[in-house]
This record gives structure tokens, C-alpha cells and sequence, in this order.
């Protein structure tokens, strides 16, 4: 997954006009204007580092003749204490910039931290872990950034580029014997369609799906599905990959690590990732 680069100068733009960063009273009133200073920030926590480049250009964008040096990549899981990276220059500048940037870093490291976390309670069996569309608005691309730096695959990335239909389409269709419309497919995308029971699963393959989303399934249940599938289309190429959705946290995410399914997609990556502790710490002052 990747960012429009001139999107997220846009974001950065506003985000600085939020916060009036060029308005910063008790920096401008109190620090004086020819001391610059050397800031290393510090990852305060083990995790995977992601949004590097966002805080880099948070800097750059606000004050050009600072100085910003990298020493991880997005991706790279960290220890405590760790350096992630350290500006120099005008400490005006370092000052006025300094809780936007950690603010981008610690949000997008959070996520790709618990992605990492999920992908590491799965992959032995195989399993994919995939973001959703519950993502901040306007947000996404970077979310979903997030989401690969952390080891997980991201789900479409907009309504248009898969079939998805769920229980309110199912609801929708059944009440208006609408179901022929799911044979008449206008694009070559990958269809996928929403089950709430075994029941549900066998009435739904009739429809040729290439990917069934299990959702609220136990793991129990789940079992019983992957052996319904497998006795049903013994040829794999021809069988429609496995989703689990719905109820899966990464707390509880080990017990769904069951062999057979591909994908477990978790709301819970973008919407209720906790920031990763990250700080800013003046290590020199030059007068």
C-alpha cells in the first residue's frame, strides 16, 4: 500500500494550520530566536515503527533549513530507548513541530504494532490478517500504510474494488427476490459474500463466490465450515477462500488460528489501535 505524495503534503498542511503551529505563543514569546538545538526522538516502548517519512515531512515542511536524520525504516520492529530519528536546527522550529510529528508517528507505529502482533498469532497456520473500511475518514491510505508495515494485507480500499455483499444487501434482496442480480456480475473483481451459519454457506456457493467472509463464526463453527468446504470441492483451485470476520480481537485472535482459512479481518487495527509511546528529547543546545 502506498500514499499519494502530494495528498499527504495537503494533510500535513492543514494539520500545522490546526494547530497554528506558526502562532505557537509560548515557544515565539519565551525561546529566543538564534538558539537552534539537536532532538533525537525516542521510541519509549517495544513495537513496529511506522510514519517515518510523515514525521519527517512535518519538520521539513514547516522550517526547510532543518536538519532531519532517519535511522529506522517503517517496518523495522524496535525496542525501548530505541532513536528513531533526530533533527537539528532552529529550535523554534523543533519545538512548534514536535507534537504533530509524534502525534503521525506514534498514531501509524500503534497500528502497524498491533498488526504485527496479529500476524504473528496466525502466520504459522498460513493465515492472512486483513484491515477493513472502519478507518478514520480521510485517513485510510495512511491506516491501511500502517497495516502492510506491520506484516497484514490490506482489504479493499474502496467500495469499488471488490464485491462485498453483506447481511443489509442479503436483507435487501431477499425481501425484493432480488438474488438473480448476483449472477450478473459487471466487473472482474473478487466476490465475496457475507454468511451467518453453515446454512447460510451452502446457499451462498450457488453463486460461485470466490471468497466467503465467516462472520460472528465460533471457532468450533469455523472447523466445520472449512471440512463443509473442502468435502464440497475437493480440487482447491476450484474452493472459495475463507474469511473470518466479526468478534475476533487481538485478544482472542490465536483461538481462530485454525488451518483451512486464509484471511481474518480485524475493524479493530485502524479503529482501536493504541499509540505507540514516542517522544522527543532535546539532547543539545547551541546558543
Amino acid at each position: 500500500m502506498r500514499f499519494h505524495k502530494a495528498s499527504m503534503k495537503g494533510l500535513i498542511r492543514a494539520a500545522l494550520l490546526e494547530d497554528t503551529a506558526h502562532e505557537d505563543i509560548t515557544t515565539l514569546d519565551f525561546i529566543p530566536a538564534g538558539v537552534t538545538v539537536k532532538a533525537d526522538i525516542v521510541s519509549r516502548e517495544k513495537g513496529v515503527v511506522c510514519g517515518l517519512g510523515l514525521a519527517h515531512d512535518v519538520f521539513k515542511m514547516f522550517d526547510r533549513t532543518l536538519g532531519v536524520r532517519m535511522f529506522q525504516k517503517d517496518g523495522v520492529k524496535v525496542d525501548a530507548g530505541r532513536i528513531l530519528m533526530s533533527v537539528r536546527g532552529r529550535a523554534r522550529s523543533v519545538l512548534s513541530c514536535e507534537r504533530l510529528a509524534l502525534n503521525f508517528l506514534g498514531y501509524l507505529s500503534g497500528i502497524a504494532t498491533q498488526t504485527s502482533e496479529a500476524y504473528e498469532a496466525v502466520r504459522r497456520q498460513g493465515i492472512r490478517i486483513l484491515d477493513t473500511r472502519k478507518t478514520t475518514p480521510l485517513m485510510r491510505s495512511l491506516e491501511k500504510y500502517a497495516v502492510c508495515a506491520g506484516g497484514g494485507t490490506n482489504h479493499r480500499l474502496n467500495l469499488s474494488d471488490q464485491y462485498l455483499v453483506k447481511d443489509n444487501h442479503i436483507l435487501i434482496l431477499r425481501e425484493t427476490d432480488g438474488f438473480e442480480a448476483l449472477f450478473h456480475r459487471r466487473k472482474k473483481v473478487p466476490f465475496e459474500i457475507e454468511v451467518e451459519n453453515l446454512d447460510e454457506l451452502r446457499r451462498s456457493l450457488v453463486y460461485r463466490p470466490d471468497i466467503v467472509m465467516l462472520d460472528n463464526f465460533s471457532p468450533h463453527q469455523v472447523r466445520r465450515a472449512v471440512l463443509l468446504l473442502r468435502d464440497m470441492f475437493p480440487d482447491r483451485k476450484h474452493r472459495p477462500l475463507i474469511e473470518l470476520s466479526g468478534g475476533i480481537t487481538p485478544q482472542n485472535i490465536a483461538r481462530y488460528a485454525i488451518r483451512g482459512v486464509d484471511f481474518i479481518s480485524l475493524g479493530a487495527l485502524t479503529h482501536s489501535a493504541r499509540a505507540l509511546d514516542v517522544s522527543l528529547e532535546i539532547v543539545k543546545v547551541y546558543r
